[in-house]
């Protein structure tokens, strides 16, 4: 493990700057509402003329593309500019990921010091649980096996006040134990996939954005919709969608912002820069592209025969762009890119993670592997209703963290997410998992979360 894969950056690319005037917020101190607040503002105001505005609006509004506006005369929204959709300039620039280039933090390695194998495995996991308030079950959990983090899904999300009462709940569990705190993300991607629907813009699909829209407005957007989950305890957010994706049939589709690499990177770095202003850790995804790979992930493991030049020519644009912009981590797709390593799902894979993300890309982020529920993951090539076997699952989760995975999702039910926590344990017991590689993936999470300000234990 290298001590300089875990340091800050000392800043960001000066050509987001120039692009977007507005400081962005790592999350060093506690949020900062002053310093977006006039962008907000401002913004706020051109998109209620626009209409784009919709606090607390329903799912079925959410997933009407554009509303009724069909032109940029009618809906008030800027014109896109002629060189929008030209591949950003990223060459020269480092992915700032947290952290590089500094020392760990010491509270990070006394934290990790103070932490038995079974909550070093726990903190790797971001997990899925039940009901709109903290029920015992989830109780139970956060204080006896505190996980990395919990993501949100539309079961857990009613209204402004119950989900900021529902955080704060989860969040004073894990204190009450002395854990860190918790990642508590949410998928905020647009159209339908738009978990929270109260207190935040009424988001459009990506397709929808990118083809009618521009780079400025999606920015702003972002940022409002950033403001607005962290106002409602969110600190991290499971976007933008970074794939290239032409096939209309494709489950990605209006998930995507076009099938161009300019136009996808030009609108992924917009996002990313607009949740990052907001203070949110922005999680693009699905590294390397998952538009190279044919079929759906959920159901069985796409293989892509893509050769890498049209990887890094096409697919891999709009990822150095949401690194460029802030994103501090990346989610791993579930499929098979052939041009990389044939024998296994890039999200298991090291040459992928490792040779392809961390060496020649530069990241040092964070790297999130996409939920381990789905058949992708596992070879299940019968769909969701015949989910992996345990042993399946365990195996998937300790490949993912072998390879390079920092945090590992899961939708399962309790007794499977428990198995993935017992799965890793067992694996550095048998010496199949380094615990250097576990503890590298939490000093990583660790670091993250003392650079956004949420409390990593006593």
């Amino acid at each position: 493990m290298h001590r300089d894969a875990f340091c800050s950056p000392s800043g960001q690319t000066t050509f987001f700057r120039e692009r977007y005037p507005l400081t962005v917020n790592h999350g060093l101190t506690t949020p900062r509402v002053t310093f977006v607040a006039s962008a907000v503002m401002l913004s706020a105001l051109l998109l209620l003329l626009a209409g784009w505005w919709a606090p607390g609006c329903s799912e079925s509004s959410a997933s009407t593309p554009m509303g009724a506006v069909t032109s940029h005369a009618a809906s008030g929204r800027p014109p896109e500019t002629t060189n929008s959709h030209s591949p950003p300039d990223v060459s020269a620039s480092v992915p700032p990921g947290p952290p590089s280039g500094g020392p760990i933090p010491a509270g990070a390695l006394t934290t990790l010091a103070n932490m038995t194998l079974e909550q070093k495995a726990a903190q790797v996991l971001l997990l899925t649980f039940d009901g709109e308030s903290l029920v015992p079950a989830t109780r139970d959990l956060l204080e006896t096996y505190p996980p990395g983090g919990l993501l949100l899904l539309g079961p857990n999300i009613g209204d402004m006040n119950q989900l900021r009462d529902l955080t704060a709940a989860l969040q004073r569990s894990v204190a009450t134990v002395g854990a860190p705190g918790l990642f508590i993300a949410v998928d905020q991607e647009g159209g339908i996939v738009r978990r929270v629907t109260a207190g935040v813009p009424s988001l459009p699909s990506a397709r929808s954005l990118g083809s009618d829209s521009s780079p400025e407005v999606a920015r702003a957007l972002a940022l409002m919709t950033g403001v607005g989950l962290r106002a409602q305890g969110v600190n991290m957010v499971l976007a933008p969608v970074a794939d290239v994706v032409n096939d209309p049939e494709s489950f990605l589709y209006e998930r995507t912002y076009g099938g161009t690499p300019g136009l996808v990177s030009s609108f992924v770095e917009a996002v990313s820069y607009g949740y990052v202003s907001a203070g949110l850790i922005a999680v693009v995804k699905h590294f390397p592209g998952h538009g190279s790979a044919p079929g759906d992930s959920h159901y069985g493991t796409p293989v892509s025969d893509l050769a890498a030049y049209h990887y890094r020519l096409i697919h891999l644009a709009p990822f150095r762009a949401a690194f460029a912009a802030g994103a501090e981590g990346v989610m791993m797709g579930h499929f098979v890119a052939n041009a990389f390593d044939p024998d296994r799902p890039v999200s298991l894979s090291a040459p992928v993670i490792h040779g392809l993300l961390r060496e020649e890309l530069g990241f040092s982020g964070l790297v999130v592997s996409d939920d381990l529920e789905m058949g992708g993951a596992t070879g299940n090539r019968t769909g969701l209703g015949d989910r992996a076997s345990i042993s399946e699952l365990k195996a998937a989760a300790v490949a993912a963290l072998e390879a390079g995975c920092d945090l590992l999702i899961s939708t399962g039910r309790p007794d499977r997410q428990s198995a993935l926590r017992t799965g890793i344990v067992d694996a550095v017991r048998s010496g199949v998992l380094p615990e250097s590689r576990l503890d590298e993936a939490v000093l990583r999470i660790l670091t993250l979360k003392l650079r956004h300000s949420i409390p990593i234990g006593t």
